[in-house]
């Protein structure tokens, strides 16, 4: 059996490592936290088919207690609010991020895998053409395949050699900033009738800014595309108390900023004796920045191509199957969902506005995109339905003119891109993909929004 290390205890990491490990592979997870600690304080939404999808037991603690319905909040009193219809809660699960961390650790660790904590990992061991292991402050660990579960910044990804055709940095637009934070709620004033609200803000499209009020808490998170700073959002927290007098000034957890990417998966995310799952690999659904469900799927999808490479080689070939795989399970669709954030940064809180005042969008269309058929409605009915609907703003022609790009890169990508994917292993071909990939994300980014992004 293989030396595996897995670098970080991201979730798609820990799920490959819980399956490696069952197999009877020598599986260490290396993680620069101290036990018993986990940096993210946090509770997310996910879906239930990624951890059915990974064989892994639901934990009933996780099945959410309400069905949140989206509000899109935008300027002026006189534009209407905009809440998605009510459904069944049948597909969303909301978990404390350190709990689920500890339950997929726990899940790992029961079936054979080693965690070593407080292990900084600095670069990779490059050995002629070959990720060998890893760099540590406590010196060089080697392994037969390192996994990369190190996160949006992971040291092994930004220090891969370009022969690796790896991209290592992303640019200024395709990294959030966010502060999250909870707060108590004020029993004694009104509770919205509405629990999940996206704010349109006044300064265009910076970033974004959301309120999500529970029974015993409130959540909120405010967005940038720039480094900020606490006294850069004091006059958006000002609003949200103007808008939400429920929500209380007692900070119950969080609190703090993160980096989250919203952007598209890199073109190529495995090498000889490497493959990234996860934040690393930008495997992040692009309009909201959660990778949870996509990571669980990706570890799924590492550890079913590790263990069918029955002599242990571990190279760009025999793991160019995991790529396979989630391009066509997922890599595509979040693709698709990249071209739509890239198209909402161009758009102004007004334009957005205007949208919702001619009726451009309903309620009924907006839920869609909320449901679990979303990927299925992006590939084949979203963009049809934009085109039809392009008479609303024949009166806005810089407006219809973004629309009008959206639907032509939307076309490129799936003509063009999406069909230059190389099925089978070829080196010459996967550069060429690579290549043509990159090119076609920077192309449709303004210069501004192509500056690395801030650390």
């Amino acid at each position: 059996m293989s030396r595996i290390i897995v670098a970080g205890a991201g979730h798609g990491g820990l799920v490959a490592a819980m399956k490696l490990a069952a197999a009877g592979h020598d599986v260490t997870i290396y993680d620069r936290q101290k036990e018993n600690e986990y940096y993210l304080d946090q509770i997310d939404f996910f879906e239930d088919a990624s951890m059915t999808y990974a064989g892994i037991e639901i934990p009933e603690r996780y099945r959410a207690k309400k069905n949140n319905q989206l509000t899109f909040i935008a300027n002026g009193e006189d534009t209407p609010r905009l809440t998605l219809p009510s459904g069944e809660i049948v597909s969303t699960l909301t978990a404390d991020r350190k709990d689920l961390h500890d339950y997929l650790l726990g899940l790992a660790l029961q079936n054979g895998a080693k965690i070593e904590y407080e292990t900084e990992i600095t670069a990779p061991v490059i050995l002629g053409s070959r990720v060998a292991g890893i760099k540590t402050e406590k010196g060089e660990i080697y392994a037969d395949l390192v996994i990369d579960a190190c996160g949006v910044h992971s040291p092994l990804r930004r220090n891969m050699p370009s022969f690796t055709m790896i991209e290592n940095e992303p640019s200024q637009y395709e990294l959030l900033h966010t502060y999250r934070a909870y707060f108590h709620n004020n029993k004694e004033m009104h509770i919205p009738e509405t629990d999940y609200n996206l704010y349109l803000t006044e300064d265009g499209t910076v970033g974004l800014m959301w309120l999500v009020t529970e029974d015993e808490y409130t959540d909120v998170l405010i967005g940038r595309f720039h480094k900020t700073d606490y006294s850069e959002l004091a006059p958006q927290m000002l609003k949200i108390y103007e808008l939400n007098p429920h929500m209380g000034t007692e900070l119950l957890r969080a609190g703090y900023f993160v980096d989250i990417p919203v952007r598209q998966p890199l073109a190529v995310f495995v090498a000889d004796g490497y493959a990234a799952a996860g934040d690393s690999a930008f495997m992040t659904y692009p309009l909201k920045g959660s990778g949870i469900a996509f990571s669980l799927r990706a570890g799924t999808m590492l550890a079913n191509t590790v263990l069918a490479d029955k002599n242990g080689l571990y190279t760009l070939e025999t793991l160019w199957g995991y790529e396979k795989t989630f391009f066509k399970e997922i890599g595509n669709t979040a693709c698709r969902l990249a071209l739509a954030e890239i198209f909402l940064n161009y758009l102004t809180a007004d334009e957005v506005t205007q949208m919702f005042r001619r009726g451009f969008v309903s309620t009924d269309e907006l839920a869609s995109f909320s449901k679990g058929a979303f990927e299925a409605i992006i590939k084949s009915k979203v963009f049809p339905l934009i085109k039809s609907k392009m008479q609303f703003l024949n009166d806005m022609p810089e407006l219809k003119a973004k629309f009008g790009a959206l639907l032509s890169n939307a076309v490129t990508f799936s003509t063009s891109v999406e069909t230059a994917f190389p099925n089978n292993y070829n080196r010459a071909d996967i550069e060429k993909w690579a290549r043509k990939y990159n090119e076609f994300f920077k192309l449709i980014r303004r210069k501004d929004e192509l500056a690395p992004a801030e650390k």
